[in-house]
């Protein structure tokens, strides 16, 4: 599959700064999550930089989740780096709505299904149990986001101890991807667990 060019827009070589740079980021694209159809196989952020899709098994792909998905952007643009919700230094747009609350549940399970490595047990570092009815309220999507990047740090420090299955090696995550290198674009609910949807740096 060619490479998703959001709005068929090129950044100017000059980058920040230039005319061509800001109609881009001033023009962001519709998030391919809410599509109910295949992602991209590719995407490319506001500063030109190319993602590769984390895969996917067809269970765990957007037209076959129970309900809509919850999205994350900043400044309208689909996708938040790992790297700068770890760091706390991003705040993902609409932070302080509560796209849980409506669902009733008091906790739920988010399972990052990183292919090549098989799910092992219940306590597979891959897999965490969070509350939606937290002392404050219901969680708030900048509170999402920051679980999820939460998860994957901790899984990526889990697998330095595991070897990935054979012909998975692109995403390993002990001797290639690193917490820094994984964009979160949504997380998709399937049945029992939430699954996000990460895109990778090439």
């Amino acid at each position: 599959m060619a490479y998703v060019n959001p709005g068929n827009l090129m950044i100017d070589p000059s980058g920040p700064g230039s005319a061509h740079h800001y109609s881009v980021v001033s023009n962001p694209p519709p998030h391919p999550s809410v599509m109910h159809s295949q992602m991209p196989e590719h995407w490319v952020l506001p500063d030109g930089r190319h993602v590769a899709h984390l895969p996917r098994s067809l269970n765990y792909t957007p037209p076959m989740e129970t309900f809509p998905p919850i999205t994350f952007s900043v400044r309208g643009w689909p996708g938040v780096r790992i790297k700068d919700l770890t760091r706390n230094q991003v705040i993902v747009d609409d932070p302080y709505s509560t796209p849980m609350a409506h669902l009733g549940w008091r906790a739920t399970v988010l399972n990052l299904e990183w292919p090549g490595y098989p799910r092992s047990t219940f306590h597979d570092p891959q897999i965490s149990r969070f509350d939606v009815m937290t002392p404050q309220g219901p969680i708030t999507r900048q509170d999402l986001a920051t679980e999820v990047a939460r998860v994957v740090r901790h899984f990526h420090q889990a697998a330095q101890n595991k070897n990935i299955a054979k012909g998975f090696e692109k995403w390993s995550l002990k001797e290639g991807i690193r917490p820094s290198d994984v964009i979160l674009l949504s997380i998709h609910y399937y049945r029992t667990q939430w699954i996000p949807e990460l895109y990778i740096f090439e």
